[in-house]
């Protein structure tokens, strides 16, 4: 049965939430102040959650989507939020983070809000259906996919790209089988990954392999490579040229599925929050470096070692380093932390883990004497644990900054400082 429900606050991740009896009820959609009507639903965890059916009294914070596809695409949450309520919540995901591991930092840095249009990343289901393919996103928290035309949030090169990629698609995918599509856009190349079945055998044989060449060459993409699932190896099929990279001084040929910041602007920002806080001169550790996002900007101001468990992130730092005072470590700092010794080398130390944080390798970094930290992470409540373990063994949170490049979206970044107390 449907139920009248008022909407108290705004979860961390996009969810209005109605309190009944000390429960609470998620909605997507719903925001503070809305008064709305709603089937209510128990998860298979447990959970409930309301089905927003109509907006009997809308909160003063509702705007009308701007998206033509809100409605149906999973791929945004936060669209029908006023820019000024939105930018508020995004701030706050972090600082109720850190107030529930009690923690305050001495300064927050102003802000930094990016504007939508410029994503250069982006995967796509792909499903074949009477030989016709649908390439979009799937409704949130539903079985649903849409094919998606146009995105506010996307570069137009990487829609124009989707658009394209349908054609070979339909060449290559299996019909009613599930196949995912990655394309990233960098300086106008482009790299291109398929995952799931392809081919009559559910792999690349001849015929798939001389219609990616084809394409790849028709289409100008720099490479396409091939998995048959997520967690596989990569196979390039066509490498073109070189997909190329620039990080201040470096520049770094990027392997398939390389990891880049989402957005050109978001990772100017990090990397001048990083560079703000660093001293001009010193001997630097960057952990978690990837292709070397930070481990270039640094390289201008003293040596610097990168530690990273993808060996062929590695592998592109280690070449592009030329005479560089660069050192690109393979280890995987989660089963093998850099240790108290080996921390006390550096003047600063950078860290930008994975969502997972860093909590076997911030209980080390705890224990140096390295004067400085710089913590840049996408997960606030992953940070906040981690930032704790820093705070109890001897480092004070000096500032934070939040950094909002994920536009709409319940995901937000942030930049903090940490200096070690004087005993």
């Amino acid at each position: 049965m449907p139920g009248d429900l008022l909407i108290h606050e705004l979860g961390p991740k996009g969810d209005g939430i109605h309190r009944s009896q000390g429960r609470p009820v998620y909605v997507d959609r719903a925001l503070p102040g809305d008064r709305i009507q709603a089937t209510i639903r128990r998860d298979d965890d447990g959970v409930l959650r309301g089905d927003l059916l109509k907006v009997m009294k809308a909160s003063p914070h509702r705007t009308k989507a701007p998206c033509p596809n809100y409605d149906v695409c999973g791929g945004c949450t936060l669209q029908h939020a006023k820019d000024e309520f939105y930018r508020h919540w995004k701030v706050d995901i972090v600082r109720d983070a850190l107030r529930s591991k009690g923690l305050k930092p001495r300064v927050w840095r102003d802000p930094v809000f990016l504007p939508a249009g410029d994503r250069r990343r982006a995967t796509f289901t792909a499903y074949k259906k009477n030989n016709i393919v649908a390439l979009g996103h799937y409704r949130r928290r539903a079985h649903h996919m849409t094919d998606i035309a146009s995105c506010l949030v996307a570069d137009p090169a990487v829609m124009d790209m989707r658009e394209r990629l349908k054609t070979l698609l339909a060449l290559l995918l299996q019909e009613g089988k599930p196949a995912m599509a990655f394309i990233q856009a960098v300086n106008g190349q482009f790299d291109i990954v398929i995952t799931g079945p392809v081919g009559q055998k559910g792999k690349p044989d001849l015929r798939t392999r001389e219609a990616i060449a084809q394409f790849a060459r028709e289409a100008g993409i720099n490479r396409i490579s091939w998995r048959a699932n997520p967690d596989d190896a990569v196979e390039v099929i066509i490498e073109l040229s070189p997909l190329r990279a620039h990080f201040g001084g470096l520049d770094v040929i990027l392997p398939p599925l390389a990891f880049l910041q989402p957005t050109q602007a978001g990772e100017d920002a990090l990397v001048d929050s990083v560079m703000e806080l660093l001293p001009r001169t010193g001997k630097f550790a960057d952990l978690f470096s990837g292709c070397g996002t930070f481990t270039g900007p640094m390289l201008e101001r003293g040596a610097v070692d990168a530690y990273e468990s993808v060996g062929s992130a590695v592998r592109a730092l280690d070449k592009a380093k030329g005479t560089r005072p660069l050192k690109a470590i393979r280890r995987d700092l989660f089963l093998n932390p850099l240790r108290r010794d080996e921390a006390n080398r550096y003047d600063a130390i950078v860290f930008d883990p994975p969502r997972a944080g860093a909590q076997e390798q911030v209980r080390t970094l705890a224990s140096s004497r390295t004067p400085l930290l710089v913590g840049v992470s996408c997960n606030p409540a992953t940070f906040a644990r981690d930032a704790r373990i820093l705070v109890d063994g001897g480092y004070r949170l000096d500032s934070v900054r939040v950094v909002d490049q994920f536009t709409w979206s319940h995901h937000v970044e942030l930049v903090a400082a940490f200096t070690k107390r004087s005993r």
